[in-house]
């Protein structure tokens, strides 16, 4: 009886430690730290990237003492369905300014009491584009954007107040309006006033793009003195040989006395408009039946600029069985395809003209533009010799 008690005593014991043992022993540590493995963990979603995100408002606006001036605070995003609002962070700055979000439209007029005895001053308005969330883009996206002021205590000169428009990327090819709004208390009507355009100095950062820029239609603003608006036209129907980059051009108002006013510069962003397709083979040299060859060429944009991808292809071995045409990007470059196969051919094959087509898509890596394109490979056959 002791020896058969002393058993299970040893059984029991030896069940309990089996209950004991640590159940996590095997797990990972991130499960026995109580962290949950990646794969389990929700993807947050990213947000979306500043160049989808677009403030529409003046760079710089030129201002005087008791002189009101408006322009619109607006904004656009480039994935349909994302909803925003703009904010002015620090309206507080700019006493007795008024800004309706609802139309975007921000007033205002600088008071003496601002300035003092001071000639001048600079001050910025902080802008901002926010997205809200929402199911289907919960992560709010914010875009920050500076509205510099340079106010004028008294008039000494005309004042070119603010350029407005186009805020996004100018493609070459196309024809862009913006809008001038200058101040000119010499001039007694639209006749008098004169906008010209200048290059931005040597010194600068930018190339000159002001040989595709004109002023015209200068007009009299409703109910203001002196106060003028204008359509600048940046003109780049005839621009294929700018490369893509940051441009700048000048405007100067001048007085029928001939007083210059500072120069307003203008940055703008130029991309290459998208162009056709190339492709340096379109026919395979004559093949006899029976024979084969190999083939390359490549698909490629001209300006070496667009991504170019493969959208579809004909199966040149449904024609010719055997036969294999593959397309891939180029080392080195995304602006090309290089495709390369094998043209096979037996003995039974008749005389016929094949034609391979290959749909490719240029995306340009900087903007909203694609464009597609078919390419056609001709493949002659003449029929086996007798």
């Amino acid at each position: 009886m002791k020896v058969l008690l002393a058993l299970l005593t040893s059984v029991l014991f030896l069940t309990a430690c089996e209950m004991q043992q640590d159940p996590l022993a095997n797990a990972s540590d991130q499960v026995r730290n109580g962290h949950l493995p990646d794969t389990n963990k929700p993807v947050p979603e990213k947000p979306i990237p500043q160049d989808g995100l677009l403030v529409d408002a003046p760079e710089r606006v030129n201002a005087r003492v008791g002189s009101e001036v408006q322009f619109k605070v607006g904004g656009r995003v480039m994935i349909p369905g994302v909803t925003f609002k703009m904010i002015v962070l620090n309206l507080a700055d700019f006493p007795g300014a008024k800004f309706d979000e609802a139309t975007g439209e921000f007033i205002w007029t600088p008071s003496k009491a601002l300035l003092g005895s001071l000639p001048n001053l600079a001050m910025s308005l902080k802008v901002v584009l926010a997205t809200e969330s929402t199911p289907a883009h919960p992560t709010v996206s914010v875009r920050n954007h500076e509205v510099r002021f340079f106010i004028e205590n008294t008039y000494t000169k005309p004042i070119v107040n603010t350029i407005e428009g186009s805020s996004g990327v100018l493609i070459t090819g196309k024809s862009y309006e913006m809008t001038v709004t200058l101040e000119d208390i010499d001039a007694y009507a639209k006749e008098n006033v004169s906008v010209q355009v200048r290059d931005c100095v040597a010194s600068y950062s930018s190339d000159s793009i002001s040989h595709f820029v004109e002023v015209k239609n200068i007009k009299d603003v409703a109910g203001s003195t002196g106060k003028y608006t204008g359509t600048v036209v940046v003109n780049l129907n005839n621009a294929d040989t700018l490369a893509y980059g940051t441009y700048c051009f000048a405007l100067a108002a001048v007085s029928k006395h001939g007083v210059v006013s500072d120069f307003y510069k203008r940055e703008v962003t130029v991309e290459p408009r998208l162009r056709p397709t190339k492709m340096t083979m379109e026919n395979v040299p004559n093949i006899t039946a029976g024979e084969s060859v190999q083939v390359a060429f490549s698909i490629y944009d001209p300006s070496n600029f667009a991504n170019i991808r493969l959208v579809s292809m004909d199966d040149v071995a449904a024609a010719l069985p055997g036969s294999s045409l593959v397309c891939k990007k180029a080392y080195g470059t995304s602006s090309q395809l290089d495709c390369a196969g094998l043209i096979k051919t037996d003995a039974t094959t008749a005389a016929k003209t094949l034609t391979v087509n290959i749909k490719v898509e240029s995306v340009s890596p900087r903007s909203i533009q694609t464009a597609t394109n078919t390419h056609t490979l001709r493949i002659n056959v003449k029929a086996a010799n007798p």
